[in-house]
């Protein structure tokens, strides 16, 4: 069960570290506020970013007439453009089928040459892998977010304000389609890291997904993603007679410290213990 488990940590690492690379380039505003005009100055603000710090958090709470199902995930996570290099740390628990599982997780991604290497950590063990070209969770895809303006072009612009980091911030609110979400956040995040037994696994694509966008009003920058795919997927498993109820499945990621993290290393007894392993 621990090698499945590892697997499983496994997974939630990589597909947290490429939410917190990559959903970075939604896009941005204008002097009178409109999902348009914030969408297209925000891009524009992007261009120029070069580092970043976020939080990722990620509530999965369901069961049915045998099994409870519980993930909880929470990391902080440092992004460098250039070069091109990440790092995150923090915890999550599985609860499944009885069993509790917490660990300390921590990746580091670099580009070694023409090679992305990913140094994986669970409870001080750690993993070398190694892939051609720039990884998905190094590399900025503007192109990804840009399939998704049109929608949120079409998204409501909140009358009042919110705050977010103790700054005050836009927010913008409305449905995506499953495919989108998909692309922005990987399949297996919105598959649970495959705790998620879907009634119809090609069902996702086509479904619309409540989606909340929150922007810094003086910087004019992503300042908060919120996903909340538990009544879609109450619906979903309604619709087949599913005797599945998901109590809770919320993804939310808060975006800060914009270029202010300096350069990203492995640290030596990281790349050490990864070679030793």
């Amino acid at each position: 069960m621990r090698k499945s488990y590892r697997r499983t940590w496994r997974c939630i690492m990589a597909a947290g570290m490429t939410v917190g690379m990559t959903a970075v380039f939604l896009t941005g505003c204008g002097r009178e506020a409109t999902p348009k005009k914030l969408m297209h100055t925000m891009t524009e603000r992007l261009a120029n970013v070069e580092s970043f710090t976020n939080t990722f958090e990620m509530d999965l709470k369901m069961e049915d007439v045998v099994h409870y199902t519980k993930v909880t995930m929470d990391m902080t996570m440092e992004t460098s453009l250039d070069p091109k290099a990440g790092h995150a740390k923090g915890q999550a628990e599985v609860v499944m089928r009885g069993t509790t599982l917490n660990s300390e997780m921590e990746i580091y991604q670099v580009e070694e040459g023409d090679v992305a290497t990913t140094y994986s950590g669970m409870d001080g063990l750690w993993v070398k892998e190694q892939t051609d070209g720039a990884a998905s969770g190094l590399s900025v895809d503007t192109d990804l977010f840009g399939e998704m303006t049109d929608s949120i072009e079409e998204f409501r612009l909140a009358e009042e304000a919110v705050t977010v980091e103790e700054q005050e911030c836009y927010e913008l609110y409305g449905d995506v389609t499953g495919e989108d979400l998909i692309g922005l956040l990987g399949s297996q995040m919105i598959h649970g890291f495959g705790l998620v037994e879907l009634p119809d696994e090609n069902a996702i694509p086509n479904l619309e997904i409540p989606l909340t966008l929150d922007i810094y009003k003086e910087e004019l920058l992503p300042a908060r993603l919120i996903v909340d795919m538990t009544d879609v997927l109450n619906t979903l498993y309604d619709s087949y007679d599913e005797r599945t109820d998901v109590n809770d499945f919320t993804i939310e990621l808060v975006f800060k410290d914009y270029d202010r993290t300096g350069e990203i290393v492995v640290p030596q007894e990281v790349i050490n213990a990864a070679e030793a392993g």
